[in-house]
């Protein structure tokens, strides 16, 4: 897999900047094409929450005022753009591509995700915009395609250590080959086994071999648990390590929500200290 195209959904609000940094650092290893994309909100999606009754006059007024904030957001994310554009400096201009479409948010980002290689998200928190915290988790349950979640500080040196999450899963496998772009280039890599209890981590020489089939050179090491659950622990050892990326898939549908989208991990992955790149 190569990556020729980056995703990047914006808002329009501050945080949009640091997102753009780093989905830039990450398009700027593979000289891959950024598309930012703005989804402006149907303001009639919105009119059935506001019950029936109103006036033409009072619903003309919430329509109107909805377009006005979906065009004072629109503006905000393209001047967050240039900005980045300016920082980048020798980033060819036919690199980027600024797209702005109608409707669901989730929904459309979805869409857009099908036809791109990696997906660019900052910290999901509880109070986003709505639908942001929907379109990561369609984006990595429903896609298939690689999310990098990215903290609100980025580390210096995007993926030159990376920390890779091994359970011998179909998930896990399928994280790793996807990561193989990112791990080719990287001045490091390890893999991190979790032991909780009395469980037996998954061997890691196979893994070992295959990675060295690609060229990349990797340790291995196995974490104890102890209390934290297993997203915590990776989590914690990968930036203690200097880690400047772990990469990680899931156990099925079901075990992948509770390790990276619902519960403590939902928090944990809400104030991440390193970039998480994530497959489903």
């Amino acid at each position: 897999m190569s990556i020729g195209k980056i995703l990047v959904p914006v808002t329009g609000a501050g945080r949009d900047l640091s997102v753009l940094r780093g989905a830039l650092a990450a398009a700027n290893l593979f000289e891959a094409r950024l598309e930012v994309l703005f989804v402006r909100p149907d303001p009639v999606e919105a009119m059935p929450f506001y019950g029936e009754g109103m006036s033409s006059s009072v619903v003309q007024e919430i329509m109107d005022v909805s377009k006005d904030a979906a065009s004072k957001a629109s503006r905000a994310a393209r001047e967050n753009l240039e900005k980045v554009k300016k920082e980048g400096g020798s980033t060819p201009e036919e690199r980027f591509r600024f797209r702005e479409v109608e409707g669901n948010f989730a929904e459309q980002v979805t869409v857009a995700a099908r036809l791109s290689d990696l997906v660019v998200f900052g910290p999901v928190k509880e109070d986003d915009r709505p639908g942001l915290g929907e379109a990561f988790d369609a984006t990595l349950l429903e896609t298939g395609r690689p999310v990098l979640l990215l903290p609100e500080s980025m580390p210096a040196g995007l993926g030159s250590r990376i920390s890779l999450a091994w359970n011998g899963s179909v998930a896990s496998a399928h994280a790793i080959s996807a990561a193989l772009p990112f791990l080719k280039k990287a001045a490091a890599v390890e893999v991190l086994t979790v032991k909780r209890g009395n469980s037996i981590p998954s061997p890691t020489d196979e893994l070992i071999r295959y990675l060295a089939c690609h060229g990349i050179a990797a340790d291995a090491r196995m974490l104890e648990a102890g209390d934290l659950s297993v997203a915590d622990a990776l989590l914690k050892s990968a930036a203690e390590n200097g880690g400047g990326m772990l990469v990680a898939g899931g156990y099925g549908h079901n075990r992948m929500r509770e390790l990276f989208v619902t519960g403590t991990t939902r928090r944990v992955v809400a104030q991440a200290a390193i970039p998480c790149f994530l497959v489903h």
